[in-house]
């Protein structure tokens, strides 16, 4: 990841396109490059799977959402049922994060994520560890108090209803 000036969103919304992702993070403009092809099948596993229990609609593989100044585009998210709008940009914290950990992805960046992400709104994060074939769910309670468990099994999430299995999902 590279960093540049602090921008605005006004700014950051007149970028030339470039390839890769973008991300604007408390005003740090934050690039990476496109990513590698099993971290797009894993992206695409997850995204069929809740795609079907959740509907297709509710899904997104890197969807933006505008939160405050900020702009983030999670790997996968599930939108809440009533995700307002704001200037044509989804508003606010998807109801689901889901960030696929990379060597581009620093742990300082993901937890900034995690904070921006609950502090939002976000019911759970998950991030994806295709090296331990784990994924992490962070859940916040209202008082603020954030828990974690690694799955490496069996993860059945009492909104979704079916079970989420790694192995199934992470592609090495």
């Amino acid at each position: 990841m590279s960093a540049t000036a602090l921008l605005t969103f006004a700014q950051f919304e007149q970028l030339p396109d470039a390839p890769g992702k973008r991300e604007l993070i408390e005003g740090e403009l934050v690039e990476m490059p496109p990513p590698l092809d099993h971290h797009t099948l894993t992206a695409q596993a997850i995204l069929f799977l809740l795609g079907k229990v959740l509907g297709e609609a509710r899904v997104r593989m890197e969807g933006g959402y505008k939160i405050g100044g900020n702009w983030v585009q999670p790997d996968v998210s599930v939108t809440r049922p009533d995700q307002p709008r704001e200037g044509g940009y989804l508003a606010g914290a998807p109801m689901l994060a889901i960030e696929i950990l990379s060597e581009h992805k620093s742990a300082q960046a993901v937890e900034a994520k995690l904070d921006l992400y609950f502090d939002n709104g976000a019911s759970e994060v998950w991030t994806v560890s295709r090296r331990r074939v784990s994924i992490t769910v962070y859940r916040q309670d209202e008082a603020g108090t954030r828990t974690s468990v690694r799955i490496t099994g069996e993860y059945t999430p009492e909104w979704m209803g079916v079970a989420i299995r790694p192995a199934e999902l992470i592609v090495p």
